[in-house]
């Protein structure tokens, strides 16, 4: 998948906002920690991801809360990465570049083994609004920043595949997470878009489900399944499942 680069939209000078936000130090770029400059943004992934990830990490903004600030991302300005990062919706347009704007927003936090997972997986693949908090899975228990919810699990290979060098939850294990940790008004809508865009299937999630034990929320995530989509047709217009990861290594 290619890397999609367009200027992005400006602020309107009358925006309501700080006064001249043109001007104003809410518009320079995020200053990251000494050693981490938008070069080394995402370079804990991998270099392909670095390398792609320069014109991102150049381009987030870092604003105050405020409800100025909200406006500006209610008018479709800005879209909020992490509390107090943004992009702009313009750079914005891909998977690729979601992946990495999530990993340029984590700064010097990223570790190699961060897995984007959950709600942030299903808005990397659907795009949209970015959820409230982005979501990790990691196999470390150590890890705290602000915006961000760090899981463990110890993912198999081939529940993990590559968006521009970030590695990514497949799809059917995106499903799970969601009916599993996530609250209906953010799993119902991200659930039914994975199945109707043809990234997966219900009987492959379910089956999926079937064959774990003793893990967290299995079971109510069996039962949501079903309250959720189980009235589904049992396929698509998409391919049947191979058990591969939904989209070629990128």
């Amino acid at each position: 998948m290619e890397l999609l680069l367009t200027s992005h939209r400006t602020v309107p000078q009358n925006a309501t906002g700080p006064p001249d936000p043109c001007s104003s130090r809410a518009l320079d770029p995020v200053h990251e920690p000494v050693g981490m400059t938008s070069i080394g943004l995402c370079a804990a992934w991998s270099r392909h991801a670095a390398e792609l990830a320069v014109p991102l990490g150049a381009a987030l903004q870092r604003w105050d809360e405020t409800p100025s600030t909200h406006a500006l991302v209610a008018d479709g300005y800005l879209t909020r990465i992490l509390p107090g990062i943004f992009l702009p919706p313009d750079l914005l347009r891909s998977a690729v570049q979601r992946a990495l704007a999530l990993g340029c927003a984590l700064g010097a936090q990223l570790q190699a083994h961060h897995v984007i997972a959950g709600p942030s997986a299903a808005w990397v693949v659907l795009g949209g609004k970015p959820p409230p908090s982005a979501e990790l899975l990691s196999p470390a228990h150590r890890g705290d920043q602000a915006g961000v919810v760090l899981r463990h699990a110890r993912l198999q290979p081939d529940e993990v595949e590559t968006i521009g060098g970030a590695p990514v939850t497949i799809p059917v294990r995106t499903a799970m997470d969601l009916l599993r940790f996530a609250p209906s008004w953010v799993a119902e809508p991200a659930l039914q878009r994975l199945v109707a865009e043809g990234h997966v299937q219900v009987p492959e999630i379910r089956q999926r489900l079937h064959r774990m034990h003793r893990h967290p929320g299995v079971q109510a995530a069996r039962e949501r399944l079903e309250q959720l989509l189980g009235d589904q047709p049992a396929t698509s217009g998409a391919p049947e499942p191979t058990g591969l990861p939904s989209a070629v290594t990128r």
